[in-house]
């Protein structure tokens, strides 16, 4: 191991460092992470003029299932979240589904991942599982799908929209936070084996997140260093 490499790790937020070790053991009967709450309290505001590319983008349905299993070899999952009631918002292109985000609007959601249940608060609609294609990703297909989102909101009455994004997914985390999404709460998770572990914990505040969000995309090793002292002074602010 270079010594650049182990200046790396020791930057490593412990909770990260601690996820890419228990992720090395074959078969991975270990798991831990953070699922970090957001909610956007409207309806999604999209501006004609961000809405680029010649995507078609629409509401998918069960005859869009082969097509979602070649972008992602989960047809069996999706075909349960359909028979679930839950919606999926495809973009498609040259005829292909390239892109996909998917959608529930029940009062709780078990989250696939962890098996978390999820309480979707009373006109909120929850979102995840956001997937596109990486030859379409930063082409404005996220942003279509939430302004198609959007009009299906209001003219149902809703107002609001739930998601969470792993701990450590900084682009995610800095989307949401631009797009206007602000911080909830955030769950830490511990799998063993079958067993599942879940503990809330307080939200770390919108302008540590903005701060990290932002830090992390620079590459800079002192950036990086600055990050970490952030990310523990907000840290001890939650523990207390």
């Amino acid at each position: 191991m270079t010594l650049n490499r182990i200046k790396s790790l020791a930057r490593t937020p412990p909770l990260l460092l601690a996820q890419m070790l228990v992720r090395r053991i074959p078969l991975r009967p270990i798991d831990v992470g953070k699922l970090c709450f957001l909610q956007l309290n409207s309806v999604p505001q999209v501006p004609a003029a961000m809405l680029r590319g010649d995507a078609d983008v629409r509401f998918a349905t069960v005859d869009d299932l082969d097509a979602l299993g070649r972008l992602r070899d989960h047809k069996p999952l999706f075909r349960r979240r359909f028979a679930d009631g839950d919606r999926c918002v495809i973009a498609i292109i040259d005829g292909r589904v390239v892109g996909y985000e998917w959608f529930s609007d029940g009062a709780v959601h078990h989250e696939t991942g962890w098996g978390y249940r999820i309480a979707i608060p009373g006109g909120y609609v929850y979102a995840y599982d956001a997937y596109i294609e990486p030859a379409y990703r930063n082409t404005g297909l996220w942003l279509r799908f939430k302004a198609h989102l959007a009009d299906w909101m209001a003219a149902r009455g809703k107002h609001g929209v739930l998601t969470f994004v792993d701990y450590g997914n900084w682009p995610s985390l800095r989307t949401h936070l631009r797009f206007g999404f602000r911080p909830t709460e955030s769950v830490l998770a511990l799998r063993i084996v079958s067993l599942r572990l879940f503990r809330k914990v307080r939200a770390i505040g919108m302008a540590t997140w903005s701060y990290l969000a932002w830090i992390a995309m620079l590459p800079s090793p002192a950036h990086l260093h600055h990050a970490t002292r952030a990310l523990h002074a907000a840290l001890a602010v939650v523990r207390r």
